[in-house]
């Protein structure tokens, strides 16, 4: 590994002035040349006198030039080649180089290319290997996938300032060969600007160069934001940031040690690429990695670009929640299930399988992930008798992820009991009951009585002589149907269905749960 100093991979800024002079040339420093005539007499002495003018004016003022100014400098072209054996790589930055519980991260994405897709001989090196833990219990590295090169150097809600102060002591220890960046919207977050944000990335270049001037850089655009009460400002940050980087890229880059741009803002969208209002799920994160990794494949000639069309990937959480239930009472149902890595949220989905099947629903309420524990939830006001369908989908910000398999409950409960009395109304027209507190409504059951032909003196009658089929109620005994339901009501309009006597039941129920049943009411027409 160099240890050159920044001097030998500066970039213009660092560049060498012009050289002093040799000693070879047999002149002291500081001495004017002596001018001897030669055997050509005055004439050799008059052009060694013109020679030595022209030299004088062209050691103070440049060389000569007819038509117009010198012609600016050309600038070093950003080339690179891999390292002999191991190429070691350090990814430095944010959050959104970090990552967060249940990310890919775009880190992996690039490994994955890099290592399994190319099979480039690399290594990811830095302080860290971790990413943020949502969860705030500390169970792990919490990645979507722990299998690759975790290491790196980025710092969750870090500013540009804040990683050079590091990045010196990094780049000693840990020896990288390419150094990728991707910081500064953490500056802007926190009222800074592009142009010192800028400035601040050619500080932190320089340092890292302090420990390694051979050093290949990578920088990497801002992605933008969306949902944030300072959009507006923010993404007129990120442009101005994203259009000058190139220019840092050229002024930075050295003999020795190239620095180039990855697009990684090229096709972005924060409403679509995003989790939250910054942070990029698994179509950022690809979208990211792959900026990185043609970047790296071009002037710096290490792996390959990244093919296109870019792959679709799933986003949300991609853990199924394992749902049990837990708890059930009255119309209540307690599900529980352990937290999903990387879930910020959760939403229930609720059908009725029978009966009376009905069309899955979002509930309402949505479930928060707790700091430790399982995630329980109540759902409520189910109806009795029903048995009910429960799906959980675990969300990270706004992206919904896979959903768990459906768990079913049936909502058993006591059933409520018979009205305390029935009867007719004194003007014999309506069935009237007592209240039952836990009946939502009733069904009222009717069957004929068997009467006699009435019988009567002359010029008189009698009643018909009824009596019931049998001794049974409704579901054991003869002749019973259903002849109405009442809801919001203790009344019923009294109807014999065409016979000369009926007889009626009243049978208390909660939803779809049926109750006890009254003891029967005997009518009978009168002539």
């Amino acid at each position: 590994m160099s240890t050159s100093t920044p001097s030998s991979g500066e970039g213009r800024e660092g560049r060498k002035g012009p050289k002093g002079h040799d000693p070879r040339d047999g002149t002291a420093a500081g001495e004017r040349p002596q001018v001897r005539p030669s055997p050509l007499g005055l004439a050799g002495v008059a052009l060694a006198a013109m020679f030595l003018t022209l030299l004088l004016i062209q050691t103070f003022i440049g060389t000569f030039r007819p038509g117009g100014p010198p012609p600016e400098e050309e600038p070093l072209l950003a080339t690179g080649s891999p390292p002999e054996g191991t190429a070691r790589i350090m990814v430095v930055g944010d959050s959104i180089a970090q990552g967060s519980s249940g990310d890919y991260t775009w880190r992996y994405r690039l490994w994955k290319h890099l290592d399994e897709d190319v099979g480039a001989d690399v290594a990811f090196v830095g302080p860290y290997n971790g990413v943020l833990d949502l969860g705030g219990d500390g169970g792990g590295p919490g990645y979507a996938d722990p299998d690759f090169d975790q290491r790196h150097a980025a710092v969750w809600g870090a500013q540009v300032k804040r990683l050079e102060e590091d990045i010196g002591e990094q780049v000693a220890e840990y020896e990288p060969h390419y150094l990728l960046l991707m910081a500064g919207i953490n500056d802007f977050v926190n009222g800074g600007t592009a142009p010192q944000a800028l400035e601040d990335v050619r500080d932190l270049v320089r340092t890292a160069r302090v420990a390694d001037g051979d050093l290949q850089v990578v920088l990497g655009e801002i992605t933008p934001v969306r949902g944030t009460p300072d959009d507006e400002r923010l993404n007129a940050q990120v442009a101005e940031f994203n259009m000058a980087l190139p220019r840092v890229a050229e002024d930075m880059t050295g003999e020795d040690s190239p620095v180039v741009v990855a697009r990684t803002s090229d096709g972005y969208s924060a409403a679509d690429d995003n989790w939250d209002t910054t942070h990029p799920n698994a179509r950022g994160e690809l979208k990211i990695a792959a900026a990185f990794a043609d970047a790296l494949a071009g002037p710096l000639r290490l792996g390959a670009p990244y093919p296109r069309p870019l792959p679709d990937v799933p986003v949300g959480p991609q853990t199924r929640p394992k749902v049990s239930v837990a708890g059930q009472e009255g119309d209540r149902v307690v599900l529980s299930w352990d937290p999903v890595p990387g879930a910020t949220r959760y939403q229930v989905l609720q059908r009725r399988l029978r009966p009376d099947p009905d069309e899955q629903v979002v509930l309402p309420t949505e479930v928060m992930q707790p700091g430790e524990g399982p995630v329980t939830t109540e759902v409520d006001h189910l109806l009795s008798g029903a048995t009910y369908e429960f799906v959980v989908r675990p969300f990270k910000g706004h992206d919904g992820g896979r959903r768990s398999r459906t768990v079913t409950a049936a909502v058993v409960d006591d059933p409520p009991p018979a009205p305390r009395w029935v009867r007719i109304d004194e003007e014999r027209t309506h069935l009237v009951w007592a209240a039952v507190p836990d009946a939502t409504h009733f069904e009222v059951w009717r069957r004929p009585l068997r009467c006699a032909e009435p019988s009567g003196g002359a010029g008189g009658s009698a009643a018909a002589e009824c009596e019931p089929l049998d001794d049974e109620g409704p579901g054991d005994g003869e002749g019973w149907t259903s002849a109405g339901v009442v809801s919001g009501d203790r009344r019923w309009a009294v109807d014999t269905g065409g016979a000369r006597g009926a007889e009626f039941v009243v049978v208390s129920h909660r939803h779809y749960l049926p109750g006890e049943a009254a003891a029967p009411v005997e009518f009978a027409e009168e002539d």
